[in-house]
C-alpha cells in the first residue's frame, strides 16, 4: 500500500523506506510517494503559508486504523541529588497556536454514541494521583475575562444533557438538563422536577455515606415574591410548598392549608 506524504518541504534525520522505492516528485508542491512503509528517526515540516501536513486512512471493524498515533514512552524523572522529585515534562502532543483569532486546536465528529472526544485517566488505587486531574484548565494572565468553560448550541435548542456528572451507582450526581433544569444526587436519568431538584442521600449502608442534609447554606437566604401563588405540591415527593408574597412568609401544605409565618 501506497503511504503519501502532502508536505511543501520535508526534512528528516534518517529516512528508510521499507518496501519499494521513493517516486520523488518534481516540485516542492507536488506529492511524494513512498511505496511502502516510512521510518524516521525525526522529520520537520514546513507548510510555507500553506498546510504542513495530512494524515488519511480509512478504517473499519477489522482495521481499527487510527489516522495519527503520538505516543511518549517517558518515564518519571527520578530524583535529584537532594532527593527532590525531577519531573519529565515531555508530552506526546504539543498544540500551540499564535494565532489570536482562531481556535489553537479544531475538534469535530459525527459520533451516535461516543464523544466526540474522549479522554481516559488511568489511576493508581493507592490515591497517589490525587492531585492529578482527566482535563485540567489553567487560564493565565491576572486579569483575563477568558471563561473557563463555555458551552452553547448554535443550531438551536437540544434534547441531550447538557452536563451529567456520574460518579456514585444509580445516580445523577450532578445533571444540567437540555431544558436547563438541574438535578443533584437524582436518579439517574430522572428528569428533575424542579429548577433545581436536590435529593438527599439517605439509607445507606455505609457509615459517613448519608448526606448530612440536602442544601446547607453558610449565611442568608433570600426568597423572592412569588408570582404566582402555588396551588399543588410535587406529587412524588410530598411535603408542601414555602414562599413569599408582598413581603411575608407562607406555607402551603400538602392538603392546601396556607399558613402565615411571618409578616412582611
Amino acid at each position: 500500500m501506497d503511504r503519501r506524504l502532502f508536505m511543501g518541504a520535508f526534512t528528516a534525520g534518517a529516512v528508510t523506506v521499507a518496501v519499494g522505492s521513493a517516486d520523488s516528485a518534481s516540485a516542492a508542491d507536488q506529492v511524494t510517494v513512498f511505496n511502502g512503509r516510512v521510518s524516521a528517526q525525526s522529520f520537520y515540516a514546513d507548510g510555507l503559508g500553506g498546510q504542513a501536513a495530512c494524515f488519511t486512512t480509512a478504517s473499519d471493524a477489522n482495521s481499527y486504523a487510527h489516522a495519527l498515533v503520538a505516543l511518549q514512552t517517558g518515564a518519571s524523572g527520578g530524583l535529584k541529588p537532594d532527593g527532590t522529585q525531577l519531573i519529565n515534562n515531555g508530552a506526546a502532543i504539543n498544540a500551540v497556536s499564535t494565532n489570536p483569532d482562531s481556535s489553537a486546536m479544531y475538534l469535530s465528529g459525527v459520533e451516535k454514541g461516543r464523544g466526540t472526544l474522549k479522554i481516559t485517566h488511568t489511576g493508581y488505587d493507592d490515591g497517589s494521583d490525587k492531585n492529578a486531574a482527566a482535563l485540567s484548565i489553567d487560564l493565565k494572565v491576572a486579569g483575563t475575562a477568558a471563561q473557563g468553560i463555555y458551552l452553547t448550541a448554535t443550531d438551536g435548542a437540544t434534547q441531550g444533557n447538557l452536563i451529567a456528572l456520574r460518579n456514585n451507582t444509580g445516580l445523577d450526581d450532578f445533571v444540567v438538563k437540555g431544558t436547563g433544569l438541574v438535578g443533584i444526587g437524582t436518579v439517574r436519568g430522572d428528569n428533575p422536577r424542579a429548577k433545581v431538584h436536590v435529593v438527599q442521600k439517605t439509607g445507606s449502608a455505609k457509615e459517613g455515606e448519608n448526606d448530612a442534609a440536602g442544601l446547607l447554606v453558610e449565611g442568608t437566604v433570600r426568597i423572592g415574591n412569588a408570582a404566582a401563588v402555588p396551588t399543588g405540591v410535587d406529587g412524588k415527593a410530598g411535603g408542601g410548598t414555602l414562599y413569599a408574597q408582598g413581603g411575608a412568609l407562607y406555607w402551603r401544605g400538602s392538603a392546601g392549608t396556607v399558613t402565615k409565618i411571618a409578616s412582611a
